[in-house]
């Protein structure tokens, strides 16, 4: 600090004495908890003048790894400005990073302290505050991509799979893999499209993005039914009685049978649905390959629900269900988030063990508390949603980025993959921009099929807008909950709606 400093120093804490200025600073640390991708994300501090007469920050000098951005001109008595605090870091694990500022009125620095822990860093994190010098930042070596091949029903590891991994420019095969799991380590970062095909189960066609932070993917593979045909007419069936279609293992033979039959079906009934469970009408001794005058086809209602509650998988989808919830202060409020929990628990009672759930919440930070849970495990996914509380700031820029890599590493194919935004307000991130999340959406309705709905709350006009602009761009729908008869059906209503097999 050169004379000229300590000058002003010396006089401000002359004045000081006099006035008796002070300030406060809140939160004493800022807590960023445990963050699974760190994206130097921003803490906000709020510095109070509790003295008598007004005050300006100091400058302070560039660090490598902090980044303090303070408010500009006099802070009046009373007032409570907000101090930024980015931090730089190139290590995982738990941190704590304290920084002095100065104020005119104060020869005593402020503290600013942050914590938490680091798992792992996103793809547009900075590892370095950004200097005045032309230097690249050292390079660092990436973990080779891995992806897992798992039973979509039992979760358990499969092998002998062959796997294709390719981009426009660069193609990777590996056959018959020797366990559930395989590496690759030449793939450079951006989309690849995975294709998996695995005797007895369902092949299987899937996007995934890799990053530097983004190297591990779990492919889930359904077993696979076989082809639908008729079981034949006993010849002690009553005249009413009715034939019902099953999946059997049959041959290509009596596969291409059916097909032809359902042909006459569909140029003899023109105006009638035929699907999957129609019911072939036999009079006693026809023969019903040759399906008389007297056939009909009639078209049963299928039950929404089963026995026990859940959605009817006859007539319903798998669903890959991704929440992103805003737990920011605002949605503190007895019409808010009460009203959601009851309506995501709604919705869970009705879901199966193959339908998942991912829980992401932002508010100052965002955090990952479900990820691809089996829709049978109501009691642990209950538990996120009766944790859920409000506090902070409304970071819903990132994620959403994250919501989207969440849809695509469960992707079902032939199923409901959805994205459901959740939120009263527009996002505060630095980087928002309304029109980039319009265009997200659109491309990840139109290209990977992951659909973006929104639920509304509050009376934010613009952000109402915001909302219904963005699901109309993601090929979804923009919900209000309003009372607590919204919260008992829209949920169900909306996943009823978009996985509805045709």
């Amino acid at each position: 600090m050169n004379i000229r400093n300590l000058l002003i120093l010396f006089l401000l804490s002359i004045l000081n004495s006099v006035n008796g200025q002070s300030a406060m600073v809140s939160p004493a640390a800022f807590d960023f908890g445990v963050v699974k991708q760190w994206k130097n994300d921003t803490a906000y501090f709020t510095v109070e003048n509790t003295g008598t007469s007004k005050f300006v920050f100091l400058p302070i000098g560039y660090s490598e790894d902090v980044l303090v951005i303070l408010p500009k001109g006099s802070i009046e008595v009373g007032q409570s400005p907000i101090v930024k605090f980015i931090y730089y870091t190139q290590d995982r694990g738990n941190f704590r990073k304290t920084v002095s500022i100065y104020i005119s009125s104060s020869n005593d620095p402020l503290e600013l302290t942050v914590k938490g822990k680091i798992i792992d860093f996103h793809p547009d994190a900075m590892l370095n505050c950004p200097s005045m010098t032309d230097n690249p930042p050292p390079a660092t070596t990436e973990k080779p991509v891995e992806i897992q091949v798992v039973d979509a029903i039992s979760g358990e590891g499969l092998k002998g799979f062959d796997i294709i991994v390719k981009n426009p420019t660069d193609q990777f095969l590996i056959e018959k893999a020797f366990k559930d799991r395989v590496y690759f380590d030449n793939l450079k970062n951006g989309k690849y499209m995975v294709n998996i095909s695995l005797s007895g189960y369902e092949s299987k066609e899937q996007v995934i993005i890799t990053s530097r932070v983004t190297r591990k993917f779990i492919i889930k593979l359904q077993p696979d039914e076989g082809p639908i045909v008729m079981v034949p007419p006993d010849n002690t069936k009553k005249e009413d009685e009715t034939i019902i279609l099953e999946k059997p293992n049959e041959t290509e033979e009596e596969r291409l049978d059916i097909e032809k039959l359902r042909e006459k079906f569909n140029a003899k009934f023109k105006d009638k649905r035929i699907i999957e469970k129609d019911v072939i009408i036999v009079q006693d001794g026809e023969n019903d390959s040759l399906l008389k005058e007297k056939e009909v086809i009639v078209k049963i209602d299928l039950p929404d629900f089963t026995a026990t509650g859940t959605l009817n998988k006859d007539k319903y989808a798998s669903n890959n269900i991704v929440f992103l919830i805003d737990v920011s202060t605002s949605m503190d409020r007895p019409e808010k988030l009460p009203y959601l929990k009851k309506s995501v628990k709604d919705m869970v009672n009705v879901l199966r063990e193959e339908d998942l759930v991912t829980m992401i919440v932002y508010s100052s930070k965002v955090n990952i508390l479900l990820q691809g849970e089996p829709g049978n495990h109501k009691e642990k996914i209950f538990e996120v949603i009766d944790g859920l509380s409000a506090k902070g700031l409304s970071h819903g820029t990132e994620g959403m980025n994250i919501a989207y890599a969440n849809a695509s590493q469960n992707f079902i194919s032939n199923g409901n993959n959805q994205i459901i935004l959740v939120s009263d307000g527009i996002f505060n991130s630095e980087n928002f921009s309304p029109k980039t999340m319009y265009k997200l959406a659109k491309e990840k309705a139109e290209l990977e099929a992951i659909k973006t709905s929104a639920i509304g709350f509050g009376k934010n006009a613009e952000a109402i807008e915001f909302m219904k602009t963005l699901a109309e761009n993601g090929s979804g729908n923009f919900i209000r909950i309003l009372s607590e008869n919204d919260a008992a059906t829209v949920l169900v209503n909306e996943i009823m709606q978009n996985s509805i097999k045709q």
